[in-house]
């Protein structure tokens, strides 16, 4: 806070206190009185006032200066009025006052907000349980009912079964901390579960699958491994084209274990690939052909970080996509 911006605040007060020592000196002067008393009379009238001026401009000065470095300073903006200073000039007890009333009121419709989100978390949460019995009765029948149109019934309703996990998953991904257990698993038993449930899919796409040393555990949650596995594998089934190849191995480093899915589908151009954990984000082969939401790599990378996994994807002959998992003791650690 500038002394010059003060006064031009001030500046009605000083034209008067100019004018009240004009009036003054003219009264005084009319009236005969004495040089020296007319000039003590207007210099002390001048020095009450200008002691004033600094002693409120000091005053706010240290307010407002050391309101602006506890703004800078702490990371919680919205406890800035609990650590206001104290001071006794009105202004700075109304903009108290004002802040406090502003936190109470955001905070109010904050936890309103939450609460409507939480409420319609709690709706699509029992919309996706209730959905999976008329999916789950539908895949029986056409399980009952052998034959070609069965077979196509079926496709379509393990796409609507997939995006309904994705819906799950989604509602869940915010507080992915508080529902995981980790352990160790040994990444066969997901990455067979995920491949069984592509079986019908490996089979009609003519897809060559290779399996090497995946009898290796790591520190994970199986359900949301499980669901990364799954979106990374039904983009490799979806991508494949012409002699499908899907590849998946581990390699075991010091630090850390890779596990490697390749496919020698139709890539990611490179354009498109610092984008490809972008939320929506299709890309130009996804948009061609293939209809994408852009939502499952999202997904993937948002619950990698959350799980401490790292995640990477290269695209030259077909795509490489590297799920990292350290060996140190990360997991009792877990990203909030």
């Amino acid at each position: 806070m500038k002394f010059i911006d003060y006064l031009k605040d001030k500046i009605l007060p000083v034209i008067l206190v100019n004018l009240l020592g004009l009036i003054i000196f003219l009264i005084l002067f009319a009236l005969k009185c004495n040089g020296w008393i007319i000039f003590d009379i207007i210099f002390l009238i001048y020095l009450s006032f200008i002691i004033s001026l600094i002693f409120d401009y000091l005053k706010r000065k240290t307010f407002y200066n050391k309101t602006l470095e506890l703004l800078k300073d702490i990371d919680n903006k919205n406890l800035i009025h609990e650590m206001l200073p104290n001071t006794t000039f009105i202004d700075a007890k109304i903009f108290k006052e004002i802040l406090y009333e502003t936190d109470k009121y955001k905070i109010e419709k904050i936890n309103e907000y939450k609460y409507n989100q939480e409420d319609f978390k709690e709706y699509i949460e029992m919309w996706v349980h209730e959905i999976k019995t008329p999916v789950a009765s539908a895949m029986l029948t056409t399980y009952n009912n052998k034959g070609k149109l069965s077979d196509d019934i079926k496709i379509e309703l393990d796409k609507i079964e997939d995006y309904i996990q994705q819906v799950l998953f989604y509602t869940k991904s915010e507080t992915a901390n508080k529902d995981y257990i980790i352990k160790k698993v040994s990444l066969e038993t997901p990455i067979n579960k995920v491949i069984l449930k592509h079986k019908q899919d490996f089979l009609l796409k003519k897809i060559t699958l290779e399996l090497k040393d995946l009898n290796i555990e790591v520190n994970t949650d199986t359900k949301w491994l499980e669901f990364i596995l799954d979106q990374i594998i039904n983009n490799s089934i979806k991508y494949t084209e012409e002699n499908p190849k899907i590849e998946i191995y581990t390699k075991q480093n010091k630090n850390d274990i890779k596990l490697i899915i390749k496919d020698n589908g139709i890539g990611i151009i490179p354009n498109d690939l610092p984008r490809v954990f972008d939320k929506g984000f299709t890309g130009s082969n996804g948009r061609k052909k293939y209809n994408s939401t852009g939502i499952g790599l999202y997904l993937t990378k948002k619950l990698c970080d959350k799980l401490g996994h790292k995640i990477n994807i290269t695209s030259e002959k077909g795509t490489e996509v590297t799920l990292t998992f350290p060996l140190s003791s990360y997991t009792n650690d877990i990203k909030e």
